[in-house]
C-alpha cells in the first residue's frame, strides 16, 4: 500500500467562490489534462524537494510548475503555506521566453489575499 502524500496540494478560491485554476485544468484537452496532473502528483509528493525540470522558485515565496506539452507549454503558479499545504495560484499556457509580468501579478495579489486570510 502506498503511503500518502505528504503535502495538501489545493487550488486557489476567489472571494465569491470561483476556482480560476481548477477552471484552467479543466479547460485543458483530454491528451493534456494527464499529463499536468501526473506533474501536480509529484508536487504533492515531493513538496518543497520537486526541482528542475517540473518546479523553479520564481522568488517572494512563488514557484512555478513546468509542464512541457505540445499544446503548451503550461505554467502553474504555487505557494506553499502553513501545514505542509500547497495552493496553486495562477495557471496559464506559456507563450513568451519568460513568464508574463501580468501573470506573475495576478498571483502575487492571489497570494497577498491568502495572507490575509490566515
Amino acid at each position: 500500500m502506498a503511503d500518502p502524500p505528504i503535502w495538501t496540494v489545493d487550488d486557489y478560491r476567489t472571494s465569491t467562490g470561483g476556482r480560476p485554476v481548477y477552471d484552467f485544468l479543466q479547460g485543458l484537452s483530454k491528451k493534456a489534462r494527464p499529463r499536468v496532473y501526473a506533474v501536480l502528483a509529484m508536487l504533492e509528493d515531493r513538496g518543497n524537494r520537486l526541482l528542475m525540470p517540473h518546479s523553479r522558485s520564481l522568488g517572494e515565496g512563488l514557484q512555478e510548475i513546468r509542464v512541457p506539452h505540445s499544446e503548451g507549454p503550461f505554467r502553474i503558479i504555487y505557494c506553499f503555506r502553513p501545514g505542509r499545504r500547497i495552493v496553486l495560484l495562477h495557471a496559464f499556457t506559456k507563450r513568451t521566453e519568460q513568464t508574463p509580468k501580468a501573470d506573475l501579478d495576478i498571483a502575487r495579489v492571489r497570494q497577498r489575499a491568502l495572507a490575509k486570510e490566515e
